[in-house]
């Protein structure tokens, strides 16, 4: 019997087992398919926590853009899932969508929109305008990659990179725009300038080659309405807890909980598994583990490639959770991110209940916000993750929405959470990287996939593009979406 072995079961494994799910019935490639998770938590960090008064909080990820071939691939899974009633949509009307802000010098400035797109901005000193039709004319030059930083720079202006570029790497990555890549993390923008010389000329043009097209209803409908975003009834934990209910109910899908894999062993073109209890020979592995946590597994087998793996680094976020009596903050929008420049102690804060009171109390008028903290400055500013006082960053977060917001109250509920090593940093050269490590795999004809945030994509929707993709490849089956 062919056999199938998932290992991670993150939302990059529990994506990889379902989409082998709907092809079994296909393809004979596998017979059998096991997912193996280390935890008892399915879902990675994916993780909402419910309280019996309706309140949600979102200890990880918060919402999910359905923008893009990606996110109507997941917008798809969600129909798919019988979720579609569930879904919260933000239009883009809505002042979350509007509204996003940047801490500069002890106030809040608003971030350009193209609403506002003749307006000058006193963060840029320039309309939106004015500096993309200056981008427009700007000489490009052909570079195999560079930092973030040093892109936006270039091609706009150095404020342009302290308070756009420099904001937004912290935003997304948690990481340092001196350090990240522009290639791996803004592919589209970068790809744009190579391609056809301008960020302005590329987005134009490949807007008018390719438009991504809906396959679902719910996809139609998220562009017919226009969301910016959306997420789930009690949480976007609803969307893991689903494919985990979905896989249970398949007899040729099995998902072993608590389980961590221990090692691997090649032999005669195949790889054996190894959990405390389980011993498995499987035909293929999708390993939808941290790069860092795969490449551990591949010593002494594969040496080479458990070295380029290595060399993938994660960085660890804090996300503490404030809930307060009424309104105390009169600033309506998604929420505000704070430039490196400034030295403060958290990267940002999201104004939960502006974008979906649906997750609020139901007995009662309450706010939820949620600090973000750490990222690539964790350790320096709080040290190591594992011995870190979980009420030390409560403080800081509190005082930061008294210093930042002027809320004077005390919050009546919170929830501080450590997600260690929760979000991969594509520095300069990781497409390289990426590339080594698919081709080590080519050339040495193992049956292994790498899934999951660690290679192409961090946010939740390449997560799952991604695992559909690799799927299809490994069963031979045209990519559908």
């Amino acid at each position: 019997m062919s056999t199938a072995v998932i290992i991670g079961g993150g939302i990059s494994g529990l994506s990889a087992a379902y989409y082998l799910s709907k092809l079994l019935t296909v393809s004979s490639t596998f017979q059998k398919v096991i997912l193996v998770e280390g935890s008892a938590h399915l879902g990675g960090w994916i993780k909402s926590k419910r309280y019996d008064d309706g309140t949600v909080y979102e200890l990880g990820p918060r919402s999910i853009r359905p923008a893009n071939k990606q996110g109507f691939n997941t917008l798809e899974m969600v129909e798919d899932l019988g979720l579609s009633s569930k879904v919260l949509p933000v239009l883009t009307d809505h002042v979350a969508s509007n509204n996003r802000f940047i801490y500069v010098d002890g106030k809040l400035a608003m971030l350009p929109t193209p609403k506002a797109l003749f307006r000058s901005s006193p963060l840029l000193n320039q309309s939106l305008a004015s500096m993309l039709w200056k981008e427009l004319f700007t000489k490009s030059i052909k570079v195999e990659d560079e930092t973030a930083d040093s892109f936006i720079t270039r091609r706009f202006s150095k404020k342009a990179a302290m308070y756009l570029a420099d904001p937004m790497c912290q935003g997304v990555f948690a990481g340092k725009s001196t350090e990240l890549s522009a290639r791996s993390c803004f592919s589209d923008v970068f790809k744009a300038e190579q391609e056809y010389g301008s960020i302005v000329k590329g987005m134009f043009k490949s807007a008018r080659l390719k438009k991504d097209s809906a396959k679902s209803q719910l996809g139609m409908l998220a562009k017919q309405q226009r969301w910016t975003m959306w997420s789930l009834q009690d949480g976007l934990q609803t969307l893991s807890d689903s494919l985990t209910d979905t896989l249970s109910e398949s007899e040729h899908i099995m998902v072993q909980s608590q389980e961590p894999c221990t090692a691997l062993g090649f032999q005669n073109g195949k790889i054996v598994v190894e959990t405390p209890n389980l011993k498995i020979e499987a035909n293929h592995v999708f390993s939808a583990l941290p790069a860092k946590d795969i490449s551990k597994l591949l010593y002494p087998n594969h040496q080479d490639l458990a070295q380029i793996l290595g060399r993938i680094q994660s960085c660890t976020v804090g996300v503490v959770n404030l809930e307060y009596k009424g309104r105390p903050v009169k600033t309506e929008g998604f929420g505000y991110l704070i430039p490196s420049s400034e030295k403060a102690k958290i990267l940002g804060v999201v104004f939960d209940s502006c974008a979906f009171p649906q997750l609020d109390r139901n007995d009662g008028e309450y706010s939820r916000f949620s600090c973000l903290m750490g990222g690539a400055w964790f350790e320096e500013l709080y040290g190591n993750a594992d011995s870190v006082d979980p009420n030390t960053l409560l403080d800081v977060a509190v005082e930061s929405m008294r210093n930042h917001l002027g809320v004077t109250v005390n919050p009546v509920r919170s929830n501080v959470t450590i997600n260690k090593n929760c979000i991969p940093q594509y520095y300069v050269g990781h497409h390289n990287i990426v590339s080594s490590s698919r081709q080590y795999i080519t050339q040495n004809r193992l049956p292994i996939s790498l899934l999951g945030a660690s290679y192409d994509g961090a946010s939740i929707n390449d997560c799952i593009y991604n695992a559909r993709k690799e799927v299809e490849a490994v069963v031979g089956v045209k990519n559908t979406s």
